[in-house]
C-alpha cells in the first residue's frame, strides 16, 4: 500500500503492509454505511488527534511514560517488532565484535565464533579456493612455466654487468653508496613484463627520480641546472634521494641517507599534502611489497562483495585486477619477501614497527618536523624528544606556529643554533635547519635560513655531500618540475606518473604557503605552472 505521509514539512511516499496500519473502531461500520472516503478520512484524523492529546495531557511524566510502556504495540512498534523478531530468531550463541574486543582487552580467551562468523568463513574460504583455481589457469596463459624465472635471471645479470658505471655516477655528484636493495628494485622492474607493468601501474607506482639515471648513466641536466635535484621535490630534506613515485598528491619514495653516504632505509611522504616522511626502514621492493598488500585488503574485503546481482559485476571486473596483483606479488617474493606469505592486513600486522618505538620512539633520532627526525648526537634548545613514527600533532603545530609567526622567538633560535653549531654542537642547527627546510613554503627568508644551517650543520658533522646537496636544492626551488634530465630517449613510459601529473599535478615542485596540515604544508597547485607528462619518468621495457 502506498501512502502519502508529511515528515518534517515536506509530503512523502510511503510504501506500507496492511499489518503496519492501525484502523480504529468504527471506521469498518462507516464503510458498510456507505459513508464518502472524505468522511472516513475525517473520523480516522480525530480519532487519532484525540489518543495521542490525551497523552500529553497526563500528569506526571512518570505516568505518561508508563503508559507507553503498557502498551509498545501502539506506541513503539520498532521496538515490538525487535522483540517478536529476537523471541522468534534468537541469537545464535557464539562471539560478536564487541565481545572478542572486551575478551583481547582483559586478557581472557576469546569466545568461540558464532554459527554466521563460521558461514562467512567458509564462504570467504570457498570464495579464495575458486579465486585461486581462476589464477592458475590464468597465469598460466598470460607466463608459460619458466618465463618469469628467464626473465629475473636475466635481469639480475644486466643489473651486476652495469653496477659499476651507475654506482661511480651516484659516487660522484650524491657521493652515496648505493645498497644492494635499489639494484635489486631495478632488476625486478627490467624483468616485469606487461602484465605485472599493469598491475604496478594499477598501485599508481613507477621508478622516477634516481632511477632515471640507472639505464643511462651519463645523462646529463638540462643547461645551468644542478643534477642533484633531479627528482628533487620542493620540501625533500637533503638526506632524502627520489626513487619511486607513488601517483596520489604528490607521493614518492626515497632512499635515506642520514651520514650521506650509507642507505638507512626508504621513506616516503605526499608533497601535495600533510604529515611526514616518516622513520626511514626497509628496502625499496619492500615498500612495493607493504603497498602491494594495503591495495590487496582493499579488493580482497569480503565486506565490499555481497551476493546481489551489482556486487556480482563488481566482482566480476575485480577479478583481473586481483590477478594482476597475486601474479606481481608472485614475482616479487622471487625476489625479495619470500619468507613473509602473509597477505593484506596479516602482512601488515606481522610487518609493523615495534611497541617501544611507538611508544617512546627511536633511540637514536631527534624529532623535526619533517618526521624523519635527526640522527645527531648532544642536547637542543628546542624541547624535542625522540621520533616516533607518526607526527607529533602537538609539537608540530607549536613549534611551527612560533617558527612562522613570532620573528623574536625565529631570531633567538637561529642565534642560539649558529651559537652552539660554531662551538661544536650542531644537533640545533641540524633540527632547526631541517624544520625550516619544510616548512618555508615558498618564504625566500625561511629558505635561506634553513640553507645557512643546513650547510653549517653538515659541515660541522663531516657530511659535506648533504652540504652540497642541500645548496644545490636552495638555488633550484624555485623550479616549476622535478625533472630536470634532457629529452629521454630510453624506450620506457610511465603511465602512473603521466596520469597522476596530469590530475594532481604532481611534478608540480614548490606547494603553497598558506594552509597546513600537521607537520607539514597543505600544498595547492601552484597558478600558472604547466605539467608536462612528457617529461615525467618513462621506464617500462617495450616487452612483447
Amino acid at each position: 500500500m502506498l501512502v502519502r505521509v508529511e515528515i518534517f514539512g515536506r509530503e512523502t511516499s510511503v510504501e506500507l503492509r496492511r499489518d503496519q496500519l492501525e484502523t480504529p473502531k468504527g471506521i469498518e461500520a462507516l464503510r458498510r454505511l456507505g459513508e464518502r472516503d472524505e468522511d472516513i478520512v475525517a473520523l480516522l484524523r480525530s480519532r487519532i488527534a484525540e489518543q495521542y492529546d490525551d497523552l500529553v495531557k497526563v500528569q506526571p511524566v512518570e505516568e505518561a511514560t508508563a503508559r507507553v510502556e503498557s502498551d509498545p504495540e501502539s506506541w513503539l512498534p520498532a521496538d515490538a517488532a525487535r522483540q517478536r523478531q529476537r523471541s522468534q530468531y534468537p541469537d545464535p550463541e557464539g562471539s560478536d565484535p564487541e565481545s572478542r574486543l572486551l575478551a583481547t582487552i582483559f586478557g581472557e580467551p576469546p569466545p568461540p565464533p558464532s554459527p554466521t562468523e563460521k558461514a562467512t568463513e567458509r564462504r570467504i574460504r570457498a570464495r579464495s579456493a575458486a579465486d585461486m583455481r581462476d589464477y592458475t589457469v590464468w597465469r598460466t596463459s598470460v607466463r608459460p612455466p619458466g618465463q618469469h624465472a628467464q626473465a629475473r635471471s636475466d635481469a639480475l645479470a644486466k643489473a651486476e654487468r652495469e653496477r659499476a658505471a651507475i654506482e661511480e655516477r651516484f659516487a660522484r655528484n650524491w657521493g652515496v653508496e648505493l645498497p644492494d636493495s635499489i639494484f635489486r628494485f631495478w632488476a625486478f622492474v627490467q624483468a616485469c613484463g606487461p602484465v605485472e607493468r599493469q598491475a604496478l601501474d594499477d598501485l599508481e607506482l613507477c621508478p622516477f627520480g634516481g632511477m632515471d639515471l640507472f639505464d643511462a648513466p651519463t645523462h646529463r641536466p638540462r643547461d645551468g641546472i644542478d643534477v642533484r635535484v633531479h627528482g628533487r621535490y620542493y620540501r625533500a630534506p637533503p638526506e632524502f634521494l627520489t626513487f619511486m613515485h607513488g601517483g596520489t598528491d604528490g607521493l614518492h619514495f626515497g632512499l635515506w641517507f642520514d651520514d650521506g653516504r650509507t642507505c638507512d632505509g626508504v621513506t616516503a611522504y605526499y608533497n601535495n599534502d600533510g604529515g611526514g616522511v616518516g622513520l626511514p626502514s626497509g628496502t625499496p621492493l619492500e615498500a612495493v611489497r607493504a603497498t602491494l598488500e594495503a591495495h590487496w585488503h582493499h579488493m580482497d574485503d569480503p565486506a565490499s562483495l555481497g551476493e546481489e546481482d551489482e556486487a556480482r559485476l563488481y566482482e566480476t571486473e575485480l577479478a583481473e585486477g586481483r590477478h594482476r596483483i597475486r601474479l606481481l606479488r608472485d614475482f616479487l617474493m622471487t625476489f625479495e619477501t619470500g619468507d613473509r606469505p602473509e597477505e593484506g592486513e596479516e602482512y601488515d600486522d606481522a610487518t609493523k614497527i615495534s611497541r617501544e618505538i611507538l611508544d617512546h620512539g627511536h633511540p637514536n633520532r631527534i624529532e623535526t618536523l619533517d618526521g624523519g627526525g635527526a640522527l645527531v648526537h648532544g642536547e637542543t634548545a628546542i624541547d624535542r624528544k625522540r621520533q616516533k613514527p607518526y607526527d607529533d600533532y602537538e609539537f608540530c603545530t607549536n613549534l611551527r606556529k612560533k617558527l612562522t609567526e613570532d620573528p623574536a622567538a625565529l631570531e633567538a633560535h637561529l642565534a642560539e643554533a649558529r651559537r652552539r653549531c660554531a662551538a661544536g654542537s650542531p644537533a640545533d642547527a641540524l633540527t632547526l635547519g631541517r624544520d625550516l627546510h619544510w616548512i618555508s613554503g615558498g618564504d625566500a627568508k625561511l629558505e635561506r635560513y634553513a640553507n645557512e644551517l643546513l650547510a653549517s650543520a653538515y659541515n660541522t658533522l663531516g657530511r659535506p655531500n648533504l652540504a652540497a646537496i642541500a645548496e644545490a636544492h636552495h638555488r633550484h626551488r624555485d623550479l616549476p618540475q622535478v625533472s630536470v634530465l634532457r629529452d629521454q630517449v630510453s624506450p620506457f613510459q610511465c603511465d602512473a606518473v603521466s596520469r597522476s601529473c596530469r590530475v594532481w599535478m604532481a611534478l608540480t615542485r614548490r606547494p603553497a604557503r598558506w594552509g597546513s596540515s600537521k607537520a607539514g604544508g597543505r600544498a595547492r597547485q601552484r597558478p600558472g605552472t604547466p605539467c608536462r607528462p612528457a617529461q615525467a619518468a618513462r621506464w617500462w621495457p617495450a616487452r612483447g
